[in-house]
């Protein structure tokens, strides 16, 4: 592939973001290292485990593969993508990590989320993070891991960049959530349906 060690393609790019907002992570070994993208996913998402794997297929060495989680009362199949270590990949662990006093590396919206927001951003953060809620009609968006800052910076973002008012709703204790409105869901499924897998969907309402 061109270029596989300088820049991810555009549409790629923006897939990681989104995916890098919910659940994915990103591992380097050594200051020096190069980095790896990793995404885990439950039993009910093996679907869309494997359509993500295609598109990073050029980036892996090995497919998506299964994964027996022995829990307390019966046992779990867990779908893991690994991507290979790659220089391509650094950028956005400097993007999306900062290290804390202990020297461990914390997770953090990107400072210029601004610049970052598009389209798919959103569908794959809502893929990852979204839940539909009928009885209000709206999407919530559970960004629980994040400060209250970076939640308001990335609903601004949403708000600005994509013309969606974005709530940001207390969760619990310090955790933030963002709230995608009835007046918004419209507007919202418009941009962003064509980028969900369809057994995704459901959470948009759909």
């Amino acid at each position: 592939m061109n270029n596989i060690k300088n820049n991810l393609p555009q549409e790629l790019h923006s897939i990681l973001i989104g995916l890098m907002l919910s659940d994915g992570s990103l591992y380097r070994s050594s200051p020096t290292a190069n980095v790896r993208f990793e995404l885990s996913f439950g039993e009910k998402y093996k679907e869309l485990a494997f359509h993500i794997g295609e598109m990073f297929n050029d980036y892996m060495s090995n497919p998506v593969k299964s994964v027996e989680i022995k829990g307390k009362n019966k046992d779990y199949i867990n779908y893991r993508l690994k991507t290979k270590t790659l220089p391509v990949f650094n950028s956005y662990f400097d993007m999306f990590y900062k290290s804390t006093e202990q020297n461990k590396f914390v997770k953090i919206v990107p400072e210029n989320i601004f610049d970052l927001i598009d389209p798919i951003v959103l569908a794959y953060l809502i893929q990852g993070d979204g839940n539909y809620d009928k009885s209000r009609n709206r999407v919530r968006i559970y960004t629980n891991s994040f400060s209250k800052q970076e939640v308001e910076n990335l609903a601004l973002a949403i708000n600005t960049r994509l013309n969606i008012y974005t709530g940001v709703l207390h969760d619990r204790k310090d955790q933030w959530i963002l709230t995608i409105g009835a007046k918004e869901l419209k507007f919202c499924r418009e941009i962003t349906i064509k980028y969900f897998h369809p057994t995704m969907l459901y959470r948009l309402g759909l």
